[in-house]
């Protein structure tokens, strides 16, 4: 399994996550809607923020998204920066998208893991 780079640092700044369980809600004819989880651990959305130090970051950090996660599919380890805890993530979507006040280069991207 791949591994998040060492070079690339999640940041705390704009970090959030959202769980969801999948509920199943059902109307009913009278009275309170029904509900029941349809899993038991939920899918955990992390919106993060990555840096990386210079363009050469940049480069390895897409092609390391391109060749390691076949463009964001797969899964890899990653150290949760709220916890320490390594958990198993991969990309929404494979989406990535960079911007740059300067030399530096920060990746928003939105992470997904189970439990």
């Amino acid at each position: 399994m791949a591994t998040f780079p060492t070079y690339a640092c999640v940041q705390l700044e704009g970090y959030q996550e959202k769980a969801n369980y999948s509920v199943l809600r059902t109307e009913m004819d009278n009275g309170i809607p029904k509900q029941r989880p349809r899993r038991s651990l939920p899918m955990v959305t992390r919106e993060v923020r990555v840096k990386v130090a210079n363009k050469t970051e940049k480069a390895s950090f897409d092609a390391w998204v391109r060749n390691d996660l076949d463009g964001g599919t797969t899964w890899f380890d990653y150290t949760d920066p709220l916890d320490n805890v390594t958990k198993q993530a991969r990309i929404v979507s494979g989406e990535v998208t960079w911007s740059s006040p300067g030399v530096v280069w920060f990746a928003e991207m939105k992470l997904e893991t189970v439990g």
